[in-house]
């Protein structure tokens, strides 16, 4: 089950056999999709949805401005992970999440990383400042200072 524990979101995957390489590894592309699956599911838990119309819900105009992966540990067969989801940076039109892709259990780290979204004005395509509600749902995730 998702979850806020401490200062991250604890989204869990299961690896399925398609996912594998032929090396059964589980295929570099598949990371991408666990994270973006991970920022959903915390969108989901926080009562969002995509809308049809955006201006029900504008934040969800934003694209991906960068996106960072380091592949650590291979994962290796059909198996449950956890991705741990946290913000790095809240920009006043950018959010930049970091990651950490780990073992059930969390004892392996396969992956880490960052992936920065920008909110776009629907019209004119160019950045726009989150709404408030976008901004407070997210200060649950913004990763305290060490």
């Amino acid at each position: 089950m998702p979850a806020i524990k401490q200062d991250c979101f604890h989204y869990p995957v299961v690896v399925h056999f398609d996912e594998l390489d032929a090396m059964q590894l589980v295929h570099n592309a598949r990371y991408a999709l666990y994270i973006e699956r991970a920022i959903i599911g915390f969108y989901q838990t926080n009562g969002w949805n995509w809308e049809l119309d955006v201006a029900a819900n504008p934040d969800q105009f934003h694209a991906v401005r960068h996106f960072e992966i380091e592949y650590l540990t291979p994962a290796v067969g059909v198996q449950p992970l956890e991705v741990r989801l946290w913000v790095e940076r809240f920009g006043a039109t950018s959010c930049t999440y970091g990651f950490a892709i780990t073992s059930a259990d969390g004892t392996v780290m396969h992956a880490r990383g960052q992936r920065t979204i920008v909110r776009l004005n629907p019209a004119t395509l160019r950045p726009e400042p989150w709404s408030d509600g976008f901004r407070a749902n997210h200060q649950v995730l913004v990763k305290m200072a060490a």
